[in-house]
């Protein structure tokens, strides 16, 4: 392949493939996409797994495409567009955390639903589906409520927040995760439109956020920007990294906790449950495969906790049965499949081997 630079020097050198995607959703530029690379009959021969893309979700987290080269509006029965692949070097991304040239790693966002997955936050894991920062954005976004202090008034619409400062009508506000008060009453993950700003911490959506109308006002984790804050990136090539994900979980707890396959997970605080919220991780499948765990903000009563299904590893090498204590922000704990048994490669934190 032809890596020289045959265009402008100021172009990015990109590796561009055309691909349809099935959504019928807008979608924008530098926001990722997956391949539905079990599109069709399981038995049967089908191109059209390594040609159709969809948001990045829970099942096809390890599938990642490439990154929407521009903007395209919604349409009713998908769409052909144009990705960067893995491989390309100035590529766009699209940002849900602020950037620096050089430094770090940003992963794209997965999740079970919502039209907010696909751009891109703190990442853990090198790889396909993530991409280092070329391009410093100090202020890609304007509010970040990462610590779950910000609070959905029953209504759905009224939101409180840090500040609304720099914020107007017809930007964005995306909620990552809230606290649910059973498997009804939640937030919906999303995109949502302001529709206009009350004072320095309160502001109004343009459409309801909750799932079905709570008790009370619900807490809740996301960010707010104007446009699409994106930045220069060099997207990587390898084994898949898996993605992140936001979770949210019930206030009761919960013993079997839904979370990503591999990547990385961001557990939302910024709560006091009553239960504990176990993590329990399956069996890998192949040696070498990644998993984080790590809590964005503290939790009050109850803890969460990590817990193989068949007992792993300690760092040491004895018996591991389960990752607990983990309550305060910056928990974390990441391990590795070594093909028997997941093995913990490091702690942070409170996070406890037991």
């Amino acid at each position: 392949m032809d890596s020289s630079v045959n265009g402008p020097q100021k172009m990015g050198n990109l590796i561009i493939e055309e691909v349809w995607y099935e959504g019928t959703d807008a979608i924008s530029q530098g926001e990722a996409v997956c391949y539905n690379a079990d599109y069709g009959t399981a038995t049967a021969f089908d191109g059209r797994r390594c040609n159709r893309v969809e948001r990045p979700s829970l099942s096809n987290s390890k599938a990642f495409a490439g990154v929407v080269e521009r903007n395209y509006s919604a349409k009713n029965a998908g769409q052909r567009l144009r990705i960067c692949c893995p491989g390309s070097r100035g590529a766009v991304i699209a940002l849900g955390v602020n950037s620096e040239i050089g430094d770090g790693l940003l992963s794209f966002e997965a999740g079970a639903a919502g039209s907010h997955r696909g751009r891109f936050y703190t990442g853990k894991y090198k790889g396909r589906g993530s991409a280092i920062p070329r391009q410093t954005v100090a202020a890609a976004l304007l509010e970040d409520g990462i610590l779950g202090t910000w609070s959905l008034a029953v209504d759905g619409l009224t939101l409180t927040m840090t500040a609304t400062a720099g914020l107007a009508a017809g930007d964005t506000v995306v909620i990552r995760g809230s606290e649910m008060e059973d498997a009804d009453k939640y937030i919906t993950p999303g995109k949502y439109t302001i529709a206009s700003i009350t004072d320095a911490t309160d502001l109004v959506l343009s459409a309801s956020a909750v799932n079905t109308t709570p008790a009370a006002a619900l807490l809740c984790t996301g960010y707010a920007y104007t446009g699409n804050p994106t930045c220069q990136a060099d997207l990587l090539t390898g084994d898949e990294c898996g993605g992140i994900e936001f979770v949210s979980f019930l206030n009761a707890g919960n013993a079997a906790q839904g979370h990503l396959v591999g990547g990385v997970s961001y557990v939302c605080g910024g709560l006091d449950i009553s239960g504990d919220v176990d993590i329990v991780l399956a069996q890998g499948t192949l040696p070498g495969e990644k998993k984080a765990v790590v809590l964005l903000a503290d939790l009050a009563t109850s803890d969460l906790t990590v817990d193989p299904a068949t007992d792993g590893l300690k760092i040491v090498g004895t018996t591991l049965a389960a990752i607990t204590g983990m309550d305060t922000a910056a928990d974390a704990v990441y391990l590795e499949f070594g093909g028997g048994l997941w093995q913990i490669t490091d702690v942070v934190g409170g996070a406890t081997e037991t």
